[in-house]
This record gives structure tokens, sequence and C-alpha cells, in this order.
């Protein structure tokens, strides 16, 4: 990272242009190039063949002068090798292209013959020895019968060192009992002492599973191969479908995360994420795995995925996924007599809000707005004001979930409400204006997910359906509602509908929340919502914003269990508390914003337990020096701090923040004195934005923090959940070290919550996996 000024990471899929690799090439090394920076010929970068040819001459002219290090990974046409290498300028000095392919080595010998290439083989036996007990006996020592009959001699043969098949052979025998039942399963992966194919493999952990964890593993075949899944979802669509089975003393969600863990542990699922309690946060399962369960789940009619072909009998359908492609024609019929599940996941158009405009700009993908609408069973070639009733609906009474994201619809026909099975509706990233009246008529309903539309008002009635369990949105008007709803547990994106008082307050028929989410919060709403808010016992997530916001919850024993609390605007009567600790035991996500806070507050959240992540952000701390008390804050990892104007002087005493690993400012531009920093034997990272000075200051006196220092660069507008700039470790170039405008920063951490309010974000994240890496497209929130 020292050696190279510029870095991108493209990663190959199948199935989309070669305009999209310039595309994706083209953000990265534009995040990392600043804006003001001088020797780009504008002329140049007007457009004058095309909007794609421009594309291209700007992406060539960002990386002359500049030497590079790009990495393709997943390379499939030679024909891509050759456009990627006409792209980048070579100027012999010293740029470096790193590729990874799946093409024989004869086809990479004719791509360049100078360069020999490195085949990777699989694991060796000592590392994949160490892999296998590692997932099968964890810490503990393997017992004597394990080396005594040499059993993972037989494992490398099944497996050839191929890490997956490892991971999973080792998930299906850590729950058998030595030797009895390993004989009788690796006997099984073998035919006269010879292994199987790897494939019998899948096959055998598919067997294995528990009959209730067949169909939530062969739900992910409804998934494209390139998805990263937040579980909160995946677990709302499986109470959905049925597949999860009520426990005594659990809640179905946590009955389902328990299936999710079962899957983790057998090795079927990877675990992508974790939150800054260790809770799973995203998920995701191999391209292997997903062709097994494409295959497997057509086989047994569990699903109809389709692809670019049609649908060949309706009739028989009972769960279809549709997902997005380039320029295939999908034609689905008008009637699925049968269907129980729609699963549709179209590709967005970045470049346009609207499909209602004059013209339809194309893109890389081509026409959204008509792919979407054939998709969707029109037959005749739409113009771009024509909008699709979504007909095929009428005629397919029996849906449980309907789950459409990227599809572009103004609005749903009236007749959803005669479905009268649904329970789960999610209508994403679409211009959805607003939601029938005829809803409210849906009364197993479970979910509604309207986030990223413009839905901002349902029918009062809607709010009276006793099934409703999770409603997300974006800014949703909450009425005066009077049902006891005590089976919702989420509620986000709600903004009240005019002035509380306590007897009217919504929220005190909504006690069994475990995840809140309000914004539009006024003074008029606080007495009454930290009211409510002493009755929750259930909160885990707390996010509030507001001009006032209440101050109670620090102090309400009803406050234990929760573990994120995100406050943007000014805390009420803060200093009057007279309460001498405050109450939250699990509390593990901190962030704070325009909250005006002093050092006494800082004193007694230094004495919680498990605060893991914490950010303070835009005048939360009034103070000139913010002190860290000794041995305070023992499990903060991730802390940062963002635009604290009046800040001046950073102090960590002895003994505190212990575990700091990482540690972000920005825009501190009063910030001259960091003392304690050396102390933390477990600081990785210090990123300091727009504070030259203080950069200059470490530079000459501490070289031991500098070589931890990463600065960022010019911020860019991102997706969901990717820390916008990117980090930039070769210090010794002013120009790279640039003051550019503050831009809204993401909390700490890879991918964590964004947009208004800091709602939490539980949208899918797609990645095309390739060979050995993953191209992303981010769903915004």
């Amino acid at each position: 990272m020292r050696n190279f000024e510029v870095h991108a990471w493209v990663c190959l899929p199948p199935h989309i242009r070669f305009t999209d690799y310039v595309e994706t090439m083209y953000k990265q090394v534009s995040s990392e190039v600043p804006e003001a920076r001088e020797g780009i010929d504008k002329a140049a970068l007007a457009p004058s063949d095309g909007e794609t040819t421009s594309k291209e001459r700007k992406l060539r002219q960002l990386m002359q002068n500049r030497r590079y290090l790009v990495v393709l990974d997943g390379l499939l046409e030679i024909s891509d090798w050759n456009s990627l290498l006409d792209v980048l300028p070579d100027e012999n000095n010293c740029s470096r292209i790193l590729l990874t392919t799946r093409l024989s080595v004869k086809e990479i010998n004719h791509m360049d013959p100078r360069i020999a290439p490195l085949e990777l083989g699989c694991l060796e036996t000592i590392h994949g020895q160490r892999l296998f007990c590692r997932r099968v006996f964890g810490a503990k020592k393997p017992p004597e019968i394990y080396k005594c009959k040499a059993y993972y001699d037989k494992v490398h043969n099944i497996s050839t060192g191929l890490p997956l098949a490892i991971i999973v052979l080792a998930g299906v025998l850590r729950s058998k009992v030595i030797p009895t039942e390993w004989d009788d399963v690796l006997e099984q992966l073998e035919t006269n002492g010879l292994p199987k194919p790897v494939g019998s493999l899948w096959s055998l952990a598919f067997d294995d599973l528990p009959h209730h964890l067949k169909s939530c593993f062969l739900y992910f075949a409804s998934m494209s191969e390139n998805i990263i899944v937040y579980p909160d979802r995946l677990v709302r669509l499986w109470i959905a479908e049925g597949f999860v089975v009520p426990k005594k003393g659990k809640t179905l969600e946590e009955v389902g995360f328990d299936y999710l863990k079962d899957l983790v542990s057998r090795g079927l699922v990877q675990v992508m994420d974790k939150d800054a309690g260790g809770q799973i946060k995203l998920v995701a399962i191999h391209n292997l795995l997903h062709a097994f369960l494409e295959s497997e789940a057509r086989d047994s009619g569990f699903l109809e995925i389709h692809h670019q072909a049609n649908v060949l009998n309706p009739n028989a359908v009972r769960r279809l996924a549709v997902h997005n492609y380039v320029d295939s024609f999908v034609n689905i019929p008008n009637e699925f007599p049968k269907l129980r599940s729609l699963l549709c996941d179209f590709a967005e158009d970045q470049r346009s809000s609207s499909i209602y405009e004059s013209t339809q700009p194309q893109t890389p993908w081509g026409s959204f707005a008509e792919m979407c609408l054939r998709a969707c069973g029109s037959s005749d070639r739409a113009g771009p004001k024509t909008i699709h009733g979504l007909h095929f609906l009428q005629g397919s009474r029996f849906l449980r979930v309907i789950d459409l994201n990227g599809l572009k619809i103004q609005k749903l026909p009236n007749e959803i409400g005669s479905i009268i099975h649904l329970r789960y509706l999610g209508i994403r990233n679409s211009n959805l204006e607003e939601l029938p009246s005829s809803i409210s008529k849906l009364d197993n309903l479970q979910t509604l997910d309207v986030r990223r539309t413009n839905v901002r008002r349902v029918v009062d009635e809607f709010w009276e359906i006793e099934a409703l369990r999770h409603v997300l949105a974006e800014k949703i008007m909450l009425p005066d509602c009077r049902v006891s709803l005590n089976n919702l547990m989420t509620l986000d994106g709600a903004e009240p509908s005019n002035p509380w008082r306590d007897q009217i307050c919504p929220l005190n028929y909504m006690l069994c929340l475990r995840s809140l989410s309000l914004s539009g919060i006024l003074e008029t709403h606080t007495k009454a919502l930290s009211a409510a808010l002493r009755k929750m016992e259930f909160l885990v997530n707390l996010d509030l914003y507001g001009e006032v916001l209440p101050s109670t919850m620090f102090t309400d024993s009803s406050m234990r269990r929760l573990q994120v609390l995100i406050l943007h605007g000014r805390l009420e009567d803060l200093d009057a508390s007279q309460s001498d600790r405050y109450v939250m035991p699990n509390l593990s996500m901190l962030h704070l914003h325009r909250s005006e806070l002093s050092q006494p507050f800082v004193d007694k959240l230094a004495v919680l337990p498990c605060i893991a992540e914490m950010e303070l952000s835009y005048c939360s701390y009034s103070g000139a020096t913010l002190v860290f008390p000794e041995r305070g804050f023992q499990s903060l990892r991730k802390l940062k701090l963002i635009n604290l104007c009046t800040l001046e002087e950073l102090v960590l005493e002895p003994g505190a923040v212990p575990m700091l690993s990482v540690l972000a400012m920005h825009d501190c531009s009063r910030l001259k004195v960091l003392n304690g920093l050396n102390d933390l034997e477990h600081l990785q990272e210090l990123a300091l934005y727009n504070m030259d000075v203080l950069i200059n200051t470490i530079k000459l006196a501490d070289k031991k923090l500098c070589g931890k220092i990463k600065c960022l660069t010019t911020p860019t507008k991102v997706d969901r959940g990717v820390l916008a700039g990117s980090w930039l470790r070769n210090l010794g170039t002013p120009a790279m070290i640039s003051s550019v405008g503050a831009a809204p920063e993401l909390p700490c951490g890879d991918l964590e919550r964004s947009g208004s309010g800091g709602r939490k974000a539980t949208d899918d994240i797609e990645v095309h996996y390739s060979s050995g890496g993953a191209w992303t497209r981010l769903a915004q929130v």
C-alpha cells in the first residue's frame, strides 16, 4: 500500500458487460484521486462517442502519471483482458496488474507469454488438518482415537484439500460419535477406497440436516449467487414461509436465528461480518453450494428459479424467484394459481430516480424500466410513461410472500387486499408512492417493508392488524392508534403525525418492541416518549432523531436489554439527573450526534462494561478536553470523533480503553494534543481526515504512532455501508493528504448504519462471486 498511489480491486462476475468493469474501476479510482487534482484534460473528458467512451477516457486520464495496483479477480474472457489493457495506461512507472482467473494455462499464455502464471493449489495436509481440527474440536485437543485411526488422511483424500469441502465435512462430523458414526460417514464418501466426486459431500451434508433446516437452507437458492444477506430479513422470510417452529420461551425470530447459527456451525453458511456485540450481521453462501441448492430446489419442486428461460408450467409453480440479468427477455404469465412466494430482484437504475421522465437513460444494464415492465408480464414494448399494474397478483390468491426489490412501480393494485394469506410484503428500491387502503384487510400480514420508497402514510386501519411483527419504512407517519400491537417487534422509519400526550401516545400500545427508529421528534413529544420508553423492557435497538430527546433512557432500568443506541439531537435535562451511574449493562454500540455532552457524562459511560463501539459527532461534546478516565471503557474497540469543533486535547489515562484497535478522527480542527495512545497494545489504525496540522505534529514527534496513521482522502458519495473515502498509507505524498469539504461519514466499521437518522440498514448487499473474490453492488436503504 505504501508503494502504489492508486489501488483498485475489480472482481469480474459473469453476465455483465465490459462497461460495468470500467464503471466499477472508475468508482474506486475516483475515490482515491482528489477532485482538485490538476492535469486532467477536461476537453478529453467531454462525451464524444457516447457515455461509455467518456467513462473509459476519464479512467485512463485519472490513472495516467500515477503508479497503480489493479487486481482483476475472476477473468473469464480473453477479450475482456485485452479491452482492459487498452484502458489502463502503461507508462513504465512500475504499475502492476494482478489477475486471477479460471482460464487454463494455455489460454493465459496466449494473453502474455512473457509472464508465467502461478497456479494455486489446495491446502497442504498440515494446513488442512489444522483447519479441520479447529472446526471440529475448537480449542480442545483431539482425542487419541482421532490420531490412532488417522482420520484426517481419509478427510484429505475425500476433500482433496479444498477448504470448503474440509469445512463442510467437519460440520457433518462434529456432531457425530467417534469412531462408530465417523466411520459410517467417511465410508459413504468413498467407493472401493477412492473418493467420490466432491459434489456428493454437498448431498451428504444436506441429507444430514434436520428436516426443519432443509427448507431454510434451500431458501438460499431463491437469492442470486452474488448476494450477501442480512440475517434479519432472511429470518423474517423464513417465518412468513412457515419454516420456523415455535419454541417455548423464545420468539419466532430467536428460533430463526438459532436455525441460522446451526447452518453456520455446519459450515454451510458463511459469516461475513459481526456487529459490535459479536452477533451475526452478514451471511453468505459459497457459489459451489449455491449451485447445488439451485439444482436441489428445482429437482424437489421447492422453487422455480427464473433466469433467461420462460416459466414453462405456471400452474404448478409454488415459489418463484426472478433474478436480474442484462438483456434477457423474461415472460411471466398473468396467473399463478398455486403460487405461494414471489421473490424478485432487479438491477437498479443508479442514474435516474424516476421512470416517468420524458426520456429514460440507457445504462450498462440496459433500460431497467423496460426490463422490469417486461419481467412483470407486459408483452408489448412499453413506453417510459407506462406503469405495469402487477396484474398477475390477481390470479395468485394464495400468496404468502411478495418481495419485490428494485421493481419500478408507482402503486399497488387495490386487489392486493384480497390476498388474505399474505404474511410478507416487501417493496424496496422503487418509486412506490402510496399503499392502497385495502392493505388493512391483510389480517395475517407480519412484515411490511417499504424502505427506499416514497410511501409516507398508511391508512389508520393498517395499525390495527394484530399480526404485525415488523414495519420498516423511510419516514412513515405514525397515527394515534389505540389497538395493542403485542406482536410488533420492529418499527423502523416512523415519524409522529401530531403532538403526543401521555394518554394518546401510540407507543404505549407497542410495548413489546425490540427495535425502534423514530425521527421528527419535537419538544412536544419528549415527555410522552420518555414515559413510553420506561415501559419498553424488551428494547434491543433504539434510534431517535429530533430537536430535543429524552435522557431518561440512561437511568431507566427498563433499558437493561438495550444493545444499540443512536441519538441525533440535544438531550433534555441530562445534567438534572441525580443518578450516579447509568443502567445499560448490555449496551455495545453508542452513537451520539449533536448531543452537547460534558465530561461527567463521559465518566459515567466509562463504567458501562460492554461498549465496544462509540461515535461522538457534530458537537456531541462541548468541552475543550476529552478525558477517558482511568480503567474506563474496558471493552471499547472502535472510537470515532467527528467535527468536535471545541475539542483541543484528547487524553487517555492509564488503563483506559485497553482494547481500542481503531481510532478515527474527522475534522476536529482544533485538536492538537493526543496523550496516552502509545500505551495501547491493540491499536492498529489511527485514521485522520482533514487534520493536517496534527498529522505533521505526529510525524515530527512520534514515529511509532506515525506508522499507524491512515489518512482519508477525497470522500465520495457511497451507497449503504462502505466508509466514504479510502485509506491512504503513503504519508510521503503531501498532495494526497488534501483538505476537502467534509462529507457525512458512516460509523466505525466496514458495513454499518447510514441514512437519515442513522436507521438500521437491513437490505441485502449484492456480491458477485468469482474465483476467490467478490464484486459488490450495495443496495442502499
